[in-house]
């Protein structure tokens, strides 16, 4: 009999093919993406499976203190000072191992190459098993050593065995290569950042870093750069909760108040958790709304099924009716409409299994990832979804044609189609209304990142041209050398250096406060190190004073003055007290050291409040003063003849500066490395926006189109009684428009919190979005009424004869 319920089933797909084809695309569809969003997520959560260890593997990172006003929450590590003392206080560990990474040019013969290196401790190839092809775990016990992967020891040395060969660190120091290891795969925290951090290719004691840098490891507490980790390696039957009552007792020890004040704690997370760190420190869900939006999506597409499924099942009144007087009891019926809806499930799985074959591929080369879906692993998952999604939305449709009466079914055969109206009704418009909220989120952000773009361009970002990594001894001592050549250039407007540009995420502070010694009056300032064109190259207007001046000695910061003269924005001078820029010139305040006298600051210049950091973080009280100690500089270049500057810049670098090979890039791209992380969350929530549009609309389509087929008498009747064709046309839209009227009004003050929920990430963010809110919802009808419109004019463009003699 089973077997029986199949071939009605299929018989029924082919007789209706494109009610059959509407929902077999509806649910493909859904399924999908449904699947797509489901199996990222978990492989987005469980990166490191391939170290055997993963399972006892966990780092510590900290959470910043309300009043710390950095832009994140937290950060993934924890000051590098802190190592030492969890290795010396929670002695049951099998390892401890902390990493700060570092770019330096690294010399093989006579070719240069800039490489970013982590330094890390030693226990850190104990903690993660490497596949070794040459050396092994003891490498980093060597000062002088270097573990390369597979990759990087043939980029520098070409092929054969490599363990022992030399390479310079800065033209000053020699490492040996003691190990090279496999590359590791992208599905691991190490190569996967979505902020762009290194992937891992070459790993370096930290002696070697204290000796590069005159580092010291064992007291730094100021480093809590993203991506600078420890590693925590527990024994067995010990957990996440043991380790954090440790971890918190070592910090109530260790850190001072002060530093209490800006870290409000230290947090253990389990290893898997470090590829997701990113989104839970700028504080937004990204993995869990990927899988919350493909289960919407999913559910409109059952949505699409019952209704159009609910209609068309009035239409087999008459069958109903006939099995019915035939013997056949309202169980059995029951079974087959459902059987009917699981086949066609049946089917529209296997097409969504055909999609993810071409989306999943596509997807890793667009990303970078290496995405699989293990179709034999997941086969229950999937088997039990097409049987849940068959039943559940056929079992509506069934429940109310099998209930009617034997009688009914055949004495009305089609016109019970007004049945169940209102819950047509209520689907249609729960499906737009969901539709209509990731459709007003999507312009929502979209919109606030034109905000962000726009505000960047406070900056002239198309022509600062940045060259990095100045800090270097090799480089440092021929910087002016530089900027003399560089302004002979007949494209270069001008040259600038400091310690930070625009958009670069660092938040460089100190302690000042109007009164000296008084610590309530204490606020952070950030701090940019800068020369005397730095203001002039970027256009910083000055609203009152003066800027920095090579003829004025207290200009020039030195670390031993007790004085030095500084340029604030416009919120440092609230922040101290002043009542206006101009009552500010003249000014004095002090900072908060540990080991020496307060420093006199005496302000010069007040400049406008802008935000230097960008995107989501807060304008901040700045203070920028002339130093020596600087990493970047700025190169603002004429838009005239653009290219050929760059090549004369380049050329000018290797003339002065032959031994170190240039490292720049415009300002844009370092906006865009940034921005690019919001860009595409928005045009990943338009993919979802859009399918769910898209399956909302197609499910109107069908139902419109089944709807307007059975009422062709009552528009045959109407026309003959004299209604004109945009009468019939208004009174068919009016009819489809009530459910998606109403689903704008659920959709809107949703859609209103969901936006304030990203809008509340930015500091400078559009106004009060209602217009963007109510314009997805004009959209959303506007789609609606064409799709309705499309039926309604075919159907009452034809002769009301042909429609009277329908049936």
């Amino acid at each position: 009999m089973f077997g029986n319920y199949i071939k009605i089933a299929i018989r029924n797909i082919l007789k209706n093919r494109l009610y059959a084809l509407i929902n077999i695309v509806g649910l493909s569809l859904g399924f999908a993406i449904y699947i797509f969003g489901t199996v990222l997520a978990h492989y987005e959560r469980n990166h490191d499976a391939m170290f055997s260890k993963v399972d006892r593997i966990y780092t510590l990172g900290s959470i910043f203190s309300p009043t710390a006003n950095v832009g994140v929450l937290g950060s993934d590590g924890v000051y590098t000072a802190f190592g030492p003392l969890l290795k010396a206080g929670i002695p049951e560990l099998e390892g401890m191992s902390r990493t700060l990474r570092r770019e330096y040019l690294v010399s093989v013969g006579a070719d240069d190459y800039y490489q970013n290196i982590r330094f890390a401790d030693p226990d850190l190839l104990n903690i993660f098993d490497l596949d070794y092809i040459e050396g092994d775990a003891s490498a980093l016990t060597d000062p002088s050593s270097i573990l390369l992967t597979q990759s990087m020891a043939a980029k520098f040395f070409g092929d054969g065995p490599v363990l022992g060969k030399e390479m310079m660190l800065d033209h000053k120091h020699a490492l040996h290569v003691r190990a090279v290891v496999k590359d590791l795969p992208q599905d691991t925290h190490f190569n996967s950042s979505v902020f762009g951090t290194p992937k891992f290719e070459a790993v370096a004691p930290l002696e070697v870093l204290s000796r590069a840098e005159n580092y010291d490891t064992a007291g730094d507490w100021n480093n809590l750069s993203m991506g600078d980790m420890t590693y925590l390696l527990v024994p067995e039957g010990r957990d996440k909760d043991w380790l954090q009552n440790q971890v918190d007792s070592l910090y109530a020890q260790h850190y001072t108040e002060e530093a209490q004040k800006f870290i409000s704690a230290t947090q253990v997370r389990h290893l898997r958790d470090a590829n997701t760190f990113f989104w839970e420190a700028i504080g937004m869900p990204v993995i869990q709304t990927i899988q919350v939006l493909g289960l919407l999506v999913l559910v409109i597409a059952c949505v699409n099924y019952t209704n159009l499924a609910t209609a068309q099942a009035m239409g087999r009144g008459r069958e109903v009716g006939l099995r019915r007087t035939l013997g056949a009891k309202q169980g059995q019926l029951l079974v087959q409409f459902l059987t009917e809806s699981v086949t066609l499930a049946f089917v529209a799985m296997l097409l969504a299994i055909a999609m993810l074959e071409m989306i999943v591929p596509a997807f890793n080369q667009a990303l970078d990832k290496v995405l699989t879906i293990d179709y034999l692993a997941i086969a229950p998952w999937l088997l039990m979804t097409t049987l849940v999604v068959g039943v559940v939305s056929g079992g509506y449709p069934a429940y109310t044609i099998t209930r009617t009466k034997p009688i009914e079914a055949l004495r009305d055969g089609q016109k019970k189609s007004g049945k169940g109206k209102f819950v047509r009704s209520f689907m249609i418009g729960t499906q737009f209304a969901i539709s209509i909220f990731m459709l007003a989120t999507v312009l929502v952000m979209y919109f606030q990142n034109q905000k962000v773009k726009d505000t960047a361009k406070i900056f002239p970002t198309d022509q600062i041209f940045t060259l990095q990594r100045l800090d270097v001894d090799g480089v440092e001592s021929r910087l002016e050398a530089l900027r003399s050549e560089l302004k002979l250039l007949p494209g270069v407007v001008d040259v600038a250096y400091s310690s930070q540009v625009p958009f670069n995420q660092s938040n460089a502070t100190r302690k000042v406060g109007p009164i000296s010694g008084d610590q309530n009056s204490a606020f952070s300032v950030n701090q940019v190190r800068i020369d005397y064109s730095f203001l002039k190259t970027y256009d910083i207007p000055l609203l009152a004073g003066r800027d920095v001046s090579r003829d004025v000695t207290m200009d020039l910061f030195s670390q031993d003055a007790d004085e030095a003269n500084v340029i604030v924005n416009e919120l440092a001078v609230k922040k101290l007290g002043f009542a206006s820029p101009q009552d500010a010139i003249g000014q004095s305040f002090f900072d908060f050291p540990d080991s020496r006298a307060p420093r006199e600051y005496h302000i010069v210049g007040v400049v406008k409040d802008q935000n230097f950091l960008g995107f989501h973080n807060k304008v901040k009280p700045f203070i920028f003063y002339v130093s020596n100690n600087r990493y970047y500089g700025s190169v603002r270049v004429s838009p005239v003849g653009f290219e050929q500057t760059i090549k004369d810049i380049r050329t000018t670098w290797d003339r002065v500066i032959p031994d170190y090979p240039m490292q720049s890039e415009f300002l844009g791209e370092t906006f865009e490395g940034v921005y690019t992380i919001y860009r595409s969350m928005n045009q990943a929530l338009a993919v979802f926006a859009f399918f769910a549009l898209f399956l909302a609309l197609i499910g109107l389509f069908g139902l419109a189109a089944y709807m307007a087929q059975i009422r062709t008498k009552e528009i045959g009747i109407r026309r003959v009684m004299g209604a004109s064709i945009p009468q019939v046309v208004r009174l068919l839209i009016w009819q489809f428009s009530r459910p998606v009227v109403w689903a704008v009004l659920v959709a809107l003050p949703l859609s209103y919190f969901g936006a304030n929920l990203y809008l509340d990430f930015f500091s400078d963010r559009i106004g009060m979005p209602v217009g963007i809110i109510l314009g997805a919802g004009g959209l959303a009808v506007l789609a609606a009424w064409g799709i309705v419109a499309a039926h309604a004019v075919k159907i009452a463009r034809s002769n009301p004869i042909s429609a009277l003699r329908y049936e």
